[in-house]
């Protein structure tokens, strides 16, 4: 296992179902694989007291692209003209490279 130093972890919460459509557009425009969507419910106190579902993107990039990466989801999510969306980036120590085989076989059940 070959471990890579010099990574950011970046993060949106989002309203939920956007996550998806993102996974695919970091794939397929920035061809980007270490991207995870995950599901959470939060509280606002805004105006009241109320839950709502959100994904939680999380992608980890170079730090060499990470202001590209961050610049593309801010925009992508549109920070400024919706609400209830949040994007922040952080440094990690040190990561783990993952990466698929080129073919594997189908399991049988």
């Amino acid at each position: 296992m070959q471990t890579v130093a010099d990574m950011k972890l970046i993060t949106c919460i989002i309203p939920r179902g956007l996550g998806s459509d993102l996974v695919d557009a970091l794939h397929e425009e920035k061809e980007l694989t270490a991207v995870n969507v995950a599901h959470g419910r939060g509280i606002s106190r805004r105006g009241g007291y109320f839950a709502q579902e959100v994904d939680i993107l999380t992608v980890i990039v170079a730090a060499s692209a990470a202001d590209n990466i961050f610049a593309y989801l801010y925009d992508r999510i549109d920070i400024e003209g919706s609400s209830r969306r949040f994007l922040f980036q952080e440094s990690l120590g040190c990561t783990t490279d993952f990466v698929l085989p080129d073919s594997v076989e189908e399991e049988q059940v």
